[in-house]
C-alpha cells in the first residue's frame, strides 16, 4: 500500500524530505507558503555564502601585489552587482529543487497551512489535505525583541540586511554568535565600520574557547570592535544613526544597526493548539529520535524541533523521519556528530566537544594543537591564519572532538565527523596517510600532538621556539 506523506515547509528539510520519500515510493504532498528552499536557500546559507565567497576574492585581489600579480586600478566593491551575483545563484538553486521535485513526482502547492487534525491539513486556497502521516519542517524565523524599533532599513535582521539599495558607512551589531559574526566580516571586508555588542566573553562564545579566542584576535586584526559581557538595553533612533544602550554605560553610534540574537521556530501559525499537540517553551516541537511528536502521525523535522538549528541537521532529520514513516531501517543521529561550519574570515570548523564541554562531563581530556602557519599549502596559499585543535579521552585514545579556524576549515572538519561517527580513536587521525602538502596535514599534526608523538613539536622544543594557537595573529 503507497503511503501518502503531507509536508508542510519547503526548506532543506521539507524538500529533502520529500524527495527522498518520494524516491522510495511514497507518495508527498509539500505546501511551501513563501518560497521553495526556505530560509536556508533564501536568506540564509547560499546568498551569505556567495557573498563570503565575493568577499574572499575581493581580500585576494587587494593583496594581489605581495604574490608578484600587478593590477591597474582599484578593485571597488559594488553592492548592487554584489546582489545582482547572490540573486543569480538563488534562482539557480532554488529552480533545481523545484525540477528534482517534479521529476520525483512530488505535488507542490503554494499556500499557508495548518493542521486540521492529526492526519490532515487545511491549505488556504486549496482546501483539506489528508495524508497517512504530516511531517512539519516549517523552519524558524530571526527573533525581533520588542523593545528594539525595528523599521527593516535602519534597524534590521539578517533577512532585511539583503535587501538593502546602499551599504552603511558604519554598523553595531546585536549578538555574538553565528549569524552577528559572519556578517561582521562580510560588512568590514566592503568598508563598512563594524561593532559587534555581544553576551560572552569573545566572539562565538559557545565553542571551544581557544577557537572562540583566535576569531576574537582576528576581528582585532581587521580593526572590527568587539564590545563582550555586554546586553544591549535599548536601541534609539535618531537622524542619520543608531545608538546602542548597553551594560556599563556603554553608548554605541551608528548608521544602522543588525540584531543577530537567535531564531525561534515558526510554530505560531500551524494550529498546534487547536489538536492538543504541546510545543515548548520556545514554540519547538518536542520530538523523539524518529522526530515523532506525540502523535504518532505527525513528526517534525529541522528548526521546527528546536533541536540543531542547521540546515544539513534539518535534511538529515527529515530522512530519519521519513524512514521511519515508510517503515525502514532508520538511521539516528547524535547531535555532537553534526559538524558546524561559520563563514567568517578565517572560516571554523567544528565537530564534537569543546575541551571544557568533555572536562565538565567528567571525562579525562587531553588536547593537541597546530598552528597552521606551519604548513607549506598555507605558506604557499597566504593563508596564515589558523589552528587544528584535537580533543581525546586520555584513558582510550578516542576522539572526543575537532575544532578547526583557518582557509577551507568548513571542508576539513568532516575528517574528524567520520571518525567520531565511527566512535574512532586519534590514532585513527594519526595514522591516516595525509597528501603533502594539504591543509588537511595540520589535522594529522595535531592529533600526533595529543599523545606527544608531533615532530613539530619536538623540533620546537629543541630550537627553543615558543608556538602557540595565537602566534598566528601577531
Amino acid at each position: 500500500m503507497i503511503k501518502h506523506i503531507v509536508i508542510i515547509g519547503g526548506g532543506p528539510a521539507g524538500y529533502v524530505g520529500a524527495i527522498h520519500a518520494a524516491t522510495h515510493g511514497a507518495k508527498v504532498t509539500l505546501v511551501e507558503a513563501a518560497e521553495i528552499g526556505g530560509t536556508c536557500l533564501n536568506q540564509g546559507c547560499i546568498p551569505t555564502k556567495t557573498l563570503v565567497a565575493t568577499c574572499a576574492l575581493l581580500e585576494k585581489i587587494r593583496h594581489a601585489a605581495s604574490v608578484g600579480i600587478q593590477l591597474d586600478g582599484n578593485a571597488i566593491p559594488r553592492w548592487d552587482a554584489m546582489k545582482s551575483s547572490m540573486n543569480k545563484t538563488v534562482n539557480t538553486l532554488t529552480g533545481g529543487v523545484r525540477a528534482l521535485l517534479a521529476d520525483r513526482g512530488v505535488i507542490s502547492i503554494s499556500g499557508l497551512a495548518h493542521m486540521s487534525g492529526p492526519q490532515s491539513v487545511m491549505v488556504e486556497g486549496h482546501g483539506e489535505i489528508c495524508g497517512d502521516f504530516i511531517l512539519l519542517c516549517t523552519g524558524s524565523h530571526a527573533i525581533r525583541p520588542s523593545t528594539f524599533p525595528f523599521d527593516d532599513e535602519r534597524v534590521v535582521t539578517s533577512d532585511e540586511l539583503l535587501r538593502w539599495e546602499t551599504l552603511p558607512r558604519s554598523l553595531v551589531i546585536v549578538g555574538d554568535g553565528v549569524i552577528a559574526c559572519e556578517f561582521a566580516f562580510i560588512m568590514n571586508t566592503l568598508g563598512v565600520e563594524v561593532t559587534v555588542i555581544g553576551m560572552g566573553k569573545s566572539p562565538l562564545s559557545t565553542l571551544d574557547h581557544e577557537i572562540s579566542a583566535l576569531i576574537g584576535y582576528e576581528m582585532r586584526k581587521k580593526k572590527i570592535r568587539f564590545v563582550g559581557n555586554s546586553a544591549v538595553r535599548a536601541l534609539n533612533l535618531h537622524a542619520g544613526s543608531v545608538t546602542a544602550e548597553c551594560d556599563g554605560d556603554i553608548t554605541v553610534e551608528a548608521e544602522r544597526a543588525l540584531v543577530a540574537v537567535g531564531r525561534r521556530p515558526n510554530t505560531s501559525a500551524l494550529g498546534l493548539e487547536a489538536i492538543g499537540l504541546k510545543t515548548g517553551a520556545l514554540g519547538d516541537i518536542p520530538v523523539d529520535e524518529y522526530m515523532r511528536s506525540q502523535f504518532p502521525s505527525i513528526y517534525a523535522a529541522g528548526d521546527v524541533n528546536g533541536r540543531v538549528l542547521l540546515a544539513h541537521a534539518a535534511s538529515a532529520q527529515a530522512r530519519v523521519a521519513v524512514d521511519h514513516m515508510l517503515g525502514l531501517a532508520p538511521r539516528k543521529i547524535n547531535a555532537r556528530d553534526i559538524p558546524l561550519a561559520v563563514f567568517t574570515s578565517p572560516e571554523v570548523g567544528c565537530v564534537g566537544l569543546t575541551e571544557n564541554e568533555a572536562k565538565n562531563m567528567g571525562i579525562d581530556v587531553r588536547c593537541g594543537t597546530f598552528n597552521l602557519r606551519g604548513l607549506g599549502k598555507a605558506q604557499a596559499m597566504g593563508e596564515l591564519s589558523g589552528m587544528v585543535k584535537v580533543v581525546a579521552e586520555v584513558q582510550t585514545g578516542r576522539l572526543l572532538g575537532l575544532h578547526i579556524v583557518g582557509a577551507h576549515a568548513s571542508d576539513l572538519v568532516h575528517e574528524g565527523a567520520i571518525i567520531l561517527r565511527q566512535a574512532g580513536t586519534v590514532e585513527d587521525l594519526e595514522h591516516t596517510i595525509h597528501a603533502h602538502p594539504t591543509l588537511a596535514e595540520g589535522i594529522q599534526e595535531a592529533a600526533e600532538d595529543v599523545f606527544g608523538h608531533a615532530i613539530h613539536k619536538i623540533l620546537q622544543k629543541k630550537e627553543k621556539i615558543r608556538v602557540s594557537p595565537l602566534d598566528n595573529c601577531l
